[in-house]
C-alpha cells in the first residue's frame, strides 16, 4: 500500500505540474492583457497609452518572452511565492488565506446534508420498495438531478429573499464566520448545492441498498433471526457503501471546480469561485493559475482518499 501511495503522489505532482503548465500558456497566449483594465480612463483623457502599458508590462515581467515568464514562475512557486495578485496588489497566498474558508465552509455543509439525506431517504426508499414513499423519492430524486443549480439559485433567492424576506442575499464578511446572520446566509446557497447531490446519493444508495437486499447472506442473516434493522445498518447498508462513497468522493473533487463555485457567484459569497471568477475578467494571471491548480491538486488527492478508502470498505481489494 505505501508503494502504491508514493506512485500515486508522484503521478499527482506530474498531473498537477501539467495543469499549471497548460493554464499559464493558455493566459499568456490570450490577445488580452492585465494592462487593459487601465485604457478605457487613459483613453478617455486623451493621453499616450503605449508607453503606460509598456510599464506595467516591464513591472509585472509580462514583456519577457514567455518561456523565462514561465520558469520564473515555477522556480518561485517551488520556494514558496505564489506571486502578487496584479488586480488586489497583494500576495496570492494571503489572497487565497483570506477566502478558502468561505468555499470550505459551503462545500463541508453542503456535501454533510447531501451525504446524510441522500442515504437516508435511498435506504428507506430500497426498503419500502414499490411504495408511496418509493415513489415520491424517486420522482424527487429524478427532479433534483435534472435542475441546474444556477436556476435553482435564481428560483430560490426570487421566493425566499425577494418575495417572503425569510432569508438575506448577501453574505457580511465584517461578521464572524459562524455568527447566526452568516449561517442563515449559507442556508439558500447549501440548499442550492446539495440539492443536485442529494438526488444523485438517493438513487445509488436506492440501487445498491436493493441490489444487496438479494444476496444470499442477507437471506442467511434473517434466517438466524438477525433484527431487521441489524441487517440494514450491518449488512446490506455496508456492503452497499463501496459505490456510494465512490459518487461522494467524486462529487467532493468535482464541485470545486464547478458547482460550488457557481453558487458563490449567484449568492456573492467570497470565496475560491469568487475571487477566481473576478481574476478572469481582470486578466490576473496569478490568481487564475493558482486557484486552478488548488482545484487540481484536490481533484487529484480526492481521487487518492478514495482509492485507500476501499481498502478498509473491502478487504479483498488490494493495491500493488
Amino acid at each position: 500500500m505505501r508503494r502504491y501511495i508514493i506512485k500515486r503522489l508522484l503521478y499527482t505532482l506530474l498531473i498537477a505540474w501539467g495543469v499549471l503548465t497548460i493554464t499559464f500558456v493558455l493566459l499568456r497566449l490570450s490577445p488580452s492583457s492585465p494592462a487593459d483594465k487601465y485604457l478605457l480612463n487613459l483613453t478617455a483623457r486623451g493621453q499616450d497609452i503605449s508607453q503606460v502599458i509598456a510599464s506595467i508590462e516591464a513591472r509585472y515581467g509580462l514583456n519577457r518572452p514567455i518561456h523565462e515568464q514561465y520558469f520564473q514562475y515555477v522556480g518561485s512557486l517551488v520556494r514558496g511565492d505564489w506571486g502578487w495578485s496584479l488586480s488586489t496588489s497583494m500576495p496570492v497566498l494571503e489572497l487565497l488565506g483570506r477566502h478558502w474558508v468561505y468555499s470550505f465552509q459551503l462545500i463541508l455543509l453542503a456535501t454533510i446534508v447531501a451525504v446524510f439525506l441522500g442515504i437516508l431517504i435511498g435506504v428507506y426508499s430500497a426498503v419500502r420498495q414499490y411504495s408511496r414513499a418509493d415513489y415520491i423519492a424517486t420522482f424527487f430524486s429524478f427532479v433534483g438531478i435534472a435542475l441546474p443549480n444556477f436556476w435553482l439559485g435564481i428560483m430560490l433567492i426570487l421566493i425566499f429573499s425577494v418575495k417572503l424576506g425569510w432569508f438575506k442575499t448577501y453574505y457580511d464578511t465584517a461578521l464572524p464566520i459562524l455568527s447566526l446572520d452568516n449561517l442563515k446566509a449559507l442556508v439558500l446557497p447549501v440548499l442550492t448545492l446539495s440539492t443536485g447531490m442529494m438526488a444523485g446519493y438517493t438513487r445509488y444508495t436506492r440501487s445498491a441498498t436493493l441490489d444487496n437486499l438479494r444476496k444470499d447472506f442477507v437471506l442467511f442473516a434473517r434466517s438466524k433471526g438477525v433484527p431487521e434493522r441489524t441487517v440494514i445498518l450491518r449488512h446490506v447498508l455496508r456492503n452497499a457503501m463501496l459505490p456510494i462513497v465512490t459518487i461522494i468522493m467524486f462529487d467532493l473533487g468535482s464541485i470545486v471546480f464547478g458547482g460550488a463555485y457557481l453558487t458563490e457567484i449567484i449568492f456573492g459569497i467570497p470565496g475560491l469561485g469568487r475571487i477566481s471568477f473576478n481574476a478572469v475578467f481582470a486578466q490576473d494571471y496569478p490568481v487564475v493559475v493558482a486557484v486552478t491548480l488548488i482545484g487540481a491538486l484536490v481533484v487529484l488527492l480526492v481521487n487518492l482518499i478514495t482509492d485507500v478508502l476501499y481498502t478498509y470498505l473491502d478487504p479483498r481489494i488490494r493495491y500493488d
